[in-house]
């Protein structure tokens, strides 16, 4: 059983820790994929901010005076200056007539047929690339101070929640624009960290294609980053912690009842050479008197007869009590004790006592032991069993007597104690080891002293007295120090007050 205790419990850590190491390497990946997503949604945000802020400043750059239609367009022509989502600058010419409208796209102007229309179109085209080439340096040397004026919160904080969102990121965020020359933040959102900023591994440059400008990064940092990471795989861990602790509650339970069916097989065992010895030496007396009574010329003398006739007659009872008590404790055992007939009426306690103290007192002047009454009142009633009552405490009083490596002195006192009567039974016996004292009101259980039992027994006497008092209302236990003696105090309820 050792050798499978330990290979359950070797392939039980194996387990849990191959399920915690693999844990640990899936948080590491989806890690790896936050920070992937999180830079690529960066870069795609910070490009786009410098695409939108070009197509802004060109579109700025058109002076309607440039581009005056020529009469005969109508009042039906207009001229429309758009950028699409990826900002490439379109201009379209839209010409309205009784039949179609048509678009023309300026960047497609030389495959239009010869008419006034695309020639002054082509002319247009000519004026807009002229113009933008003759600004670009201008707007380099002009415009590279005046990043910090166009940055706008609300515009960064929207195509970060754009892209991060696309990248299956739904997290809070703070973000900062640093200026790296001067190695400040310019530019922070409100409620934002800036030592966590600062710290941050989620940079992008911010309009890097400025030759002239300032160098900027945007700096990203994630406050619910390990909750939000240890999220997405809650129900994986959950489901891994639920099936290892099920897995070792299942363990536990198949190694408590190893145990317990081990113990049950050692108790049985102890039981059998027990309740062997207890039935054999009675019939072997039995035998011996029999024998004893056929002989002829013994049977001629009567007192011999007697004597053995009475040894038979003490053997024969002590065979019937051995019989009610296994009886008696398979009926405690069923149903917890509902199948065994408890004949309750009121008892006089001092009747009980006094009448099991008169059987063992004749015992007691043969076998060398004492018995003694301390101030037992008369008039105290209990509703009880006298027959059950009077066995328990004869149980008490012999283990008394077995569990002595001394001549035995027994004290039986009895008093009330509120709506309780208190039995106590105080011997100077070997007395209890400390950690026993749970164990000794289990059925079958006895002490173990190694390989020698040299006090017959077969471990249902404090259980049985257990039962019969907790049926009748009442408590037992024990105070006890080895080499001592013992005490058992029995509480039972008082007539009319407890049930």
């Amino acid at each position: 059983m050792k050798i499978l205790i330990a290979v359950m419990t070797a392939s039980l850590i194996g387990v849990a820790f191959v399920q915690f190491y693999l844990i640990g390497k899936s948080l590491k990946i989806e890690e790896e994929k936050f920070d992937r997503n999180a830079s690529y949604a960066l870069m795609r945000a910070t490009d786009k901010l410098e695409k939108r802020h070009a197509a802004e400043a060109v579109i700025k750059k058109f002076d309607d005076d440039h581009f005056i239609p020529p009469p005969d367009f109508g009042r039906d022509t207009a001229f429309v200056f758009e950028h699409g989502d990826d900002f490439d600058f379109d201009i379209n010419v839209i010409v309205k007539d009784d039949s179609n409208r048509i678009k023309i796209n300026a960047r497609n102007i030389r495959k239009l047929p010869a008419h006034p229309t695309a020639l002054w179109i082509q002319k247009v085209d000519t004026i807009i690339q002229k113009k933008l080439v003759a600004n670009v340096l201008k707007d380099l040397l002009a415009d590279r101070d005046s990043i910090e004026n166009k940055l706008n919160k609300d515009e960064i904080e929207k195509s970060l929640k754009e892209e991060l969102s696309d990248g299956s990121i739904e997290t809070d965020f703070y973000f900062g624009v640093h200026k790296l020359n001067e190695d400040r933040l310019i530019l922070v959102k409100e409620g934002a960290d800036t030592t966590e900023l600062i710290k941050s591994k989620y940079r992008a440059p911010l309009f890097p294609r400025r030759i002239f400008a300032s160098p900027y990064e945007l700096i990203v940092y994630f406050p619910d980053k390990d909750y939000y990471i240890f999220k997405s795989l809650a129900l994986m861990l959950a489901m891994s912690f639920v099936f290892i602790a099920v897995i070792a509650y299942a363990f536990y339970l198949t190694v408590r009842m190893f145990i317990r069916q081990k113990k049950l097989t050692e108790v049985k065992n102890d039981l059998i050479n027990n309740i062997t010895h207890e039935f054999k030496t009675p019939i072997s007396t039995i035998s011996i008197a029999c024998e004893a009574l056929g002989d002829p010329e013994l049977a001629v003398n009567e007192k011999i007869v007697i004597r053995y006739s009475g040894i038979v007659r003490e053997e024969n009872e002590r065979l019937k009590r051995l019989v009610e008590s296994l009886l008696t404790t398979a009926a405690l055992e069923k149903n917890g004790g509902s199948s065994l007939n408890l004949v309750k009426k009121e008892v006089s306690i001092d009747d009980v006592v006094n009448e099991c103290v008169k059987s063992f007192r004749e015992r007691g002047r043969a076998d060398n032991f004492s018995i003694e009454t301390i101030g037992i009142p008369s008039g105290i009633t209990i509703n009880g069993d006298k027959y059950h009552l009077i066995n328990v405490i004869g149980n008490l009083i012999d283990n008394a007597i077995k569990y002595n490596l001394r001549a035995p002195d027994i004290k039986i006192s009895v008093s009330t104690n509120d709506d309780y009567c208190k039995v106590e039974v105080k011997d100077n016996g070997i007395g209890i080891p400390r950690n026993e004292i749970d164990k000794i009101f289990e059925t079958f259980y006895r002490i173990p002293t190694g390989n020698i039992h040299n006090v017959r027994g077969n471990g249902l006497g404090l259980s049985y007295c257990k039962n019969i008092v907790e049926l009748h209302g009442g408590k037992i236990k024990v105070e006890s120090k080895p080499n001592e003696g013992s005490a058992f105090i029995i509480l039972l309820p008082i007539a009319g007050k407890k049930s």
